[in-house]
């Protein structure tokens, strides 16, 4: 499987919109997630108060990538929007498959602790710290 499908699953979350940024509800949910199936250390997704984020990819021992890019909650979906240009990686690079400059996932619940994002008929399940 290319990371470009695993990249897209760990990531979530998009643009800012008005004079302060972010939504309501982004202000909620801004924070580091973790996926521990995939690692402890390193965050899958750093969702900033600023409006920026960094959303990682993680095989391990094979390749870990990260892409920055701005993010936003807006109606129930959370957007990023990537910057391919800031792409930063450890390992084999051939396995990095096309990055998505726009990606879209239905925010299904969060709180302290967790969010949970929908597509196509996936949950996925990330940790807050």
């Amino acid at each position: 499987m290319r990371l470009s499908g695993l990249f897209i699953s760990a990531l979530l979350v998009g643009l800012t919109s008005g004079c302060s940024g972010l939504s309501d509800d982004a202000k909620k949910i801004a924070g580091t997630y973790y996926n521990p199936e995939l690692s402890q250390t390193d965050p899958v997704m750093e969702l900033r108060r600023d409006a920026t984020c960094r959303i990682r990819a993680i095989k391990p021992g094979v390749l870990s990538y990260s892409v920055d890019g701005k993010w936003n909650v807006l109606d129930d979906s959370l957007i990023v929007t990537l910057d391919p240009l800031t792409l930063e990686y450890e390992g084999d690079s051939t396995l990095i498959g096309k990055i998505p400059q726009r990606v879209a996932r239905k925010v299904g619940s969060f709180n302290d602790f967790n969010l949970q994002l929908e597509s196509d008929g996936v949950t996925y399940l990330y940790q807050r710290r």
